[in-house]
């Protein structure tokens, strides 16, 4: 069976950001021979994430790392879908749950554009933000920074601008 990705190759992995495959390991787990990608975090060097190369879904979490161009033009893009921002709470919480767990770093981008603009309104109107609503803004905004930082080449801190949109690059 072809490898999707090699050793030493960067990917984005999930919720867990840019990760390097250090190896490609063989296990034996109940009397089968399982091939796994092992992983380590490029910001949390020491920690490793097993993924069975033989499982479809487990690998579909794994997304190369976007170019450099790629990543502007999706920045460039200032509008967000129709559908993205959703009033009704519960189907909101369903969905951002999915966009994270997804590997669609567009549709993630557009969510956290979709609840800036959200939490600032709310602001405006002297409300509070929902605290399910913070925590999916943290969620996504953390794992963007990860990729955003290393392809940009600039600091984690520099990155929410971009994400916010404030930044005319």
């Amino acid at each position: 069976m072809g490898e999707l990705y090699q050793v030493g190759e960067k990917v984005v992995y999930g919720i867990h950001g840019v990760c390097v495959i250090v190896d490609l390991e063989i296990k034996t787990l109940d009397r089968q021979k399982v091939q796994y990608y092992v992983l380590e975090p490029v910001d949390q060097p020491g920690a490793r994430y097993y993924i069975p190369t033989q499982k479809p879904a487990a690998v579909a979490k794994l997304s190369p790392v976007l170019s450099r161009e790629a990543l502007n033009n999706m920045l460039a893009n200032r509008t967000i879908p129709e559908g993205t921002w959703i009033s009704d709470e519960n189907q909101r919480k369903q969905k951002y749950r999915e966009l994270i767990s997804s590997t669609d770093r567009a549709a993630i981008l557009a969510m956290v554009r979709a609840l800036h603009i959200h939490k600032d309104q709310q602001a405006a109107l002297g409300k509070k933000f929902h605290l399910c609503d913070e925590g999916f803004l943290r969620d996504a905004e953390k794992l963007l920074c990860s990729e955003f930082s290393m392809v940009l080449g600039i600091s984690p801190q520099e990155i929410a601008d971009y994400i916010k949109g404030a930044s005319g690059r």
